[in-house]
């Protein structure tokens, strides 16, 4: 809604900004509104400005203090979103990205040697100056070292001096004192490599509790979706900083937004939960808000509103200690009472009669009884039948060939807890199974493929190894030469088979060659075969698919290249013709490539829920693709890089793409599907949640 002004002693403000987080933004020139969003309660409020803050931008906000510059004149100044005074600044000088700085301050503004510093990317210049200044002070960087990216990154004041990362994970350490009189002593803290590599990532920085923490947010492509999250605490060593990997921030909540990043202490009057990171994002179909708790590795995003990508300088508000100590008082101070008919105990007839207990032994059940039923049991319940009893135990290992099979949902939670979980979406129901001790030491985990059972999992940019979660086997693959940067990996055969092969696909971002790497048990390294086609190919994030005895890729455009191992040939098909005619940017489509019944299926999804899901087969014959608006009876789970396609168990579950995602609390979760019926997803995407390190995997135990 929007709220008139009609002079300039009225409050342009929501009622309740300033006694939660809020996010805000002031568009400038363009708009002579200021759009607030109550996340927490998923409210949105659009005011008209009084005419002082009329063109102005927001280029950060510091407890109780927003710094607002007019976009024409340059004039800056802070001002208080409690009393609504005013502290000036020195007009800001011409510099050609000054809208697109981030800003630091030293110390709180009403104390004497408070210093304000704007880090200038394009220019590779800090401006720095003081509210008792007259101008800013141009102190230009001199990079030292030739690995050094170009200025892009967050940056904080920490310990009096100032933290700037790079776009090459370069952390620049620079003394505050010395830059009011233009001096520079820097130090450098080596790259900040994410693990694992990718090549759309987010940085933050964070002050938290008298630590300093950067927080890296991994996106696929352009696209934007959160892929993964990482946080680091700075530590020293000697006379050395470096950035450790931690799961837990402690009981505090953290706040992001643009290339700023803020932290509170986890109140509950508020809704926010402990060692949780939350985050806006401007989607294409309006903007979302997310939340990743590293607890469980689960990010849920909430839409906010419709956008036309117009949120792009979003700012936390967040309370000062002063209306927190308030807010937590008052949620301290309620009480909740329950009446006492809700714990009584109701008795009623049964306690008139006796009940008779016919005591009777579960082996003592026929087994062709049992197995009448069996074929209605879920694959779990077929793992508990053997310990009912010896004659059940016996039967075992014909029953779990005979049960339901269908792909879990396997995700890795925080590894302090020593466990992965499952979530069965037709059953709606998780599993928690612990992890092999060789593994839970193991950090930086990241679930690339699945297969009969077994997982390829990398550690860090280094180690894969192949874990079977079920039966607990673990097979060490030899360390990689390079970080693993794979488009694509798959195997061939089992992993105890003797004839076991696995293939890692890279293509170069270009297109202009194709590396594809291999091992064989009893091989100390991986042999690489590269090749320089005369057709570019540019891969999707799917896996490659093997069919008939060879590897196929999707593209982006949707053509095919493929892979023979037995010849070790690689080629792009002149055929089937591209879906897309023009090149999609990376990241914008999830394309997914899938086998059943030696058809190859490609589907084609985004983020977008505006937009339909598109299903193609292969006509092998005409060696084209072929739209389908019905999967029939068969059902397809795709996730980022694993997608698997199978008859479905019932007709209720059948023409349906099931997603990495689900929607409800921790006891009553429900698995998110498309349905191709009426081309919609189930529930709707408002409110869902995604673990960040998932795959499909489709359960398979050993008869044993």
């Amino acid at each position: 809604m929007a709220g008139e002004i009609g002079h300039e002693g009225e409050n342009p403000l929501p009622d309740s900004f300033g006694s939660r987080p809020w996010l805000f933004q002031m568009h400038g020139s363009t708009k002579q509104t200021c759009t607030f969003f109550d996340p927490m309660n998923n409210s949105l409020e659009e005011r008209i400005l009084p005419e002082f803050l009329r063109g102005k931008a927001c280029l950060g906000c510091y407890e109780e203090w927003v710094l607002l510059a007019d976009e024409l004149t340059r004039e800056c100044f802070f001002l208080s979103i409690i009393s609504f005074s005013k502290i000036y600044l020195p007009p800001f000088p011409e510099c050609p990205d000054i809208f697109q700085t981030i800003v630091s301050i030293s110390s709180p503004l009403d104390t004497s040697n408070c210093i304000v510093i704007l880090v200038c990317f394009s220019k590779t210049l800090l401006l720095v100056c003081s509210p008792s200044r007259k101008r800013w002070k141009k102190v230009p960087l001199k990079y030292f070292n030739k690995n050094i990216g170009s200025l892009g990154g967050p940056s904080v004041i920490y310990n009096e001096q100032l933290f700037v990362m790079d776009t090459m994970g370069v952390t620049l350490v620079i003394d505050v004192a010395p830059l009011i009189k233009g001096c520079v002593k820097m130090s450098i803290i080596d790259h900040l490599w994410p693990c694992p590599v990718s090549p759309s990532l987010y940085t933050y920085l964070v002050k938290c509790a008298g630590d300093l923490f950067s927080v890296l947010v991994h996106s696929y492509g352009s696209g934007k979706m959160i892929t993964h999250v990482e946080v680091r605490r700075l530590e020293l060593s000697g006379n050395e900083m470096h950035w450790r990997r931690v799961q837990d921030i402690g009981d505090h909540t953290f706040f992001l937004a643009g290339r700023c990043g803020r932290s509170l202490p986890a109140n509950k009057a508020w809704g926010l939960q402990r060692n949780c990171i939350y985050v806006p994002v401007d989607y294409s179909d309006g903007a979302r808000f997310y939340k990743f708790c590293l607890d469980d590795g689960l990010l849920t995003f909430t839409f906010l509103l419709e956008t036309n990508g117009e949120l792009n300088r979003l700012q936390w508000a967040l309370p000062t200690k002063m209306m927190q100590t308030v807010e937590e008082d008052i949620f301290n101070s309620c009480h909740v009472t329950r009446s006492n008919a809700t714990d009584s105990t109701v008795t009623g007839k049964e306690d008139e009669f006796q009940m008779v207990n016919i005591s009777r032994r579960w082996d003592e059940l026929p087994i062709e009884l049992v197995e009448l039923f069996f074929p209605r049991l879920s694959l779990v319940d077929c793992l508990r039948l053997p310990s009912v009893c010896k004659g059940w135990f016996k039967a075992a290992s014909s029953f779990v060939q005979k049960g339901k099979v269908w792909p879990w949902l396997m995700h890795l939670p925080n590894l302090k807890y020593q466990s992965c979980k499952f979530f069965d979406p037709l059953c709606c129901k998780e599993y928690t199974l612990k992890i092999n001790a060789d593994v839970v030491g193991r950090d930086h985990l990241a679930l690339r493929f699945s297969k009969n059972g077994w997982v390829v999992v990398t550690e860090g940019n280094k180690r894969v190894f192949i874990l079977n979660p079920f039966t607990a086997q673990v097979i060490n693959l030899p360390p990689l030469l390079r970080d693993y940067i794979f488009d694509g990996i798959s195997f061939i055969s089992e992993p105890t088979s003797p004839d076991f092969v696995v293939y890692g696909f890279f293509f170069q971002i270009c297109g202009e060659f194709v590396k594809i790497s291999s091992w064989r048990p009893g091989e100390e390294e991986w042999t690489v075969l590269e090749f320089r086609p005369s057709v570019p190919f540019f891969p999707s994030s799917n896996n490659p698919v093997l069919c008939r005895g060879e590897f196929f890729c999707l593209g982006r455009k949707g053509e095919l290249g493929v892979f023979n191992p037995e010849l070790e040939t690689w080629m792009v098909l002149c055929k089937p013709e591209p879906v897309h005619t023009t090149e999609p940017e990376y990241g914008i489509e999830y394309c997914h490539l899938l086998e059943f019944n030696g058809d190859l299926i490609s589907v084609f999804r985004t983020d977008d829920t505006k937009k339909l899901i598109c299903v193609f087969k292969l006509d092998q014959l005409e060696m084209k693709w072929e739209k389908l608006e019905n999967l029939g009876d068969v059902m397809f789970f795709v996730d980022y890089r694993n997608s698997i396609a199978i008859p479905s168990p019932e007709k209720k579950y059948a023409n349906r793409i099931y997603v990495p995602r689900f929607e409800g609390s921790m006891d009553s979760k429900k698995g998110v599907f498309y349905s191709m019926e009426d081309n919609r997803y189930h529930p709707s995407l408002h409110t869902v949640e995604e673990p960040l390190t998932c795959v499909w995997i489709e359960p398979k135990l050993a008869s044993s």
